[in-house]
């Protein structure tokens, strides 16, 4: 277990040179850490397909480029944030890996962000009507050379702290607050 400070350190925008490493690397691989096998999945959100299993499952992510550059992607809740963590994540008693070249259970779309370029990471933070002091550091989205992005996110979608794998497509932006490029080093316009 880490403690607060060292959590806050986890924060994104406090590791992008970190993150920075794989823009222009190829992504060979994501894995996610599930409680919930596909049954259960199914079972329990009955307006999901099978295909969603990977995507809107609720869990860590870890995506592996080449030169075995890793981001460990978890929820950070107490900030209302995702933090990249310094370890790889493994299996336990609770969580169980999927990776996503072998999932049947995940769709055409996501697969085909494997074995392309990473272009740009991005830090998504959450607009908020009241204010408050967490970093809401909401979503990461990687930018690939076939021009999907993927998106980590929590709270821009309706599930608030689930955190999900999606496609751009399917992340609404109403609630973006900022949207911080690495490969820019510098704030932009999000769509």
């Amino acid at each position: 277990m880490y403690t607060d400070a060292e959590l806050l350190n986890f924060l994104l925008s406090k590791n992008t040179k970190k993150l920075k490493q794989s823009i222009g690397k190829r992504l060979l691989e994501i894995k996610r850490f599930f409680g919930m096998d596909i049954f259960d999945f199914l079972k329990n959100y009955h307006s999901l397909t099978a295909d969603q299993f990977f995507s809107y499952n609720s869990g860590a992510v870890e995506l592996c480029f080449e030169g075995d550059l890793n981001h460990s992607l978890a929820v950070y809740g107490e900030q209302l944030s995702i933090i990249i963590v310094p370890e790889k994540l493994s299996s336990d008693g609770f969580a169980k890996c999927y990776q996503l070249s072998e999932e049947k259970f995940a769709s055409e779309e996501l697969k085909s962000c494997l074995n392309t370029v990473c272009q740009d990471i991005r830090i998504w933070t959450l607009r908020e009507e009241l204010e408050s002091e967490e970093a809401k550091e909401v979503a990461i989205s990687y930018l690939f050379s076939n021009k999907r992005e993927l998106f980590y996110c929590i709270y821009l979608h309706e599930d608030l702290d689930s955190d999900y794998l999606l496609l751009e497509k399917d992340v609404p932006r109403e609630k973006v607050a900022s949207c911080f490029s690495i490969a820019v080093d510098d704030y932009f316009e999000s769509k």
